[in-house]
C-alpha cells in the first residue's frame, strides 16, 4: 500500500511536471508566437514605407524630365526666335523714312542724320552714317 502510494505520489509529481511544462512550452510558443506577429507587421510596416518611398522617387523622377522637356522646350523655342536684332532691307528703310524726308528728320548726331520712322510696327529711330563721321564705322555697328 505504502509503495503504491509512493507510485502515485510520484506520478502526481510527475504529471504537475509535465503539466507546468506543458505551460511554460505553451507561453513560450505564445511569446513566439506574438514575437513573430510583430517581425511581420514590422516587415508589411517597412513594405509599405518603401512602396512609398518608390512611388515618391518615381514622381520626382517623372517631375524633372516634365522639367526637363519644358526647359528643353524653352531653350529650344529661345534658340530658334533669339533675335536681337533684325536687318531690314533700303527698301524697307526708305519706305520708313519717306525717302530719308527732312520732315522725319529729328536730329544730328555724331555719325550723321537721324530719322523717325515705323519698322514693324514700332516706332524707331534710324541712323543714317555719314562718309566723313568722325566716329567709327565700327562703333556705328556696335550702336
Amino acid at each position: 500500500a505504502q509503495e503504491l502510494h509512493r507510485w502515485k505520489m510520484e506520478g502526481e509529481h510527475k504529471l504537475d511536471a509535465a503539466r507546468i511544462a506543458g505551460e511554460t512550452a505553451l507561453a513560450i510558443a505564445e511569446n513566439e508566437k506574438a514575437k513573430c506577429k510583430a517581425a511581420i507587421e514590422a516587415a508589411e510596416a517597412a513594405q509599405r514605407i518603401a512602396e512609398l518611398e518608390a512611388q515618391k522617387r518615381l514622381n520626382a523622377e517623372k517631375k524633372a524630365l516634365r522639367e526637363a522637356e519644358e526647359k528643353k522646350k524653352a531653350l529650344d523655342a529661345l534658340a530658334n526666335t533669339d533675335i536681337r536684332y533684325r536687318k531690314y532691307t533700303i527698301e524697307e528703310i526708305e519706305i520708313a523714312t519717306e525717302n530719308f524726308s527732312e520732315k522725319r528728320k529729328i536730329g544730328e548726331g555724331g555719325y550723321g542724320p537721324v530719322y523717325k520712322g515705323y519698322l514693324d510696327h514700332t516706332s524707331v529711330a534710324i541712323k543714317v552714317l555719314r562718309p566723313d563721321a568722325a566716329q567709327g564705322r565700327m562703333q556705328f555697328q556696335q550702336e
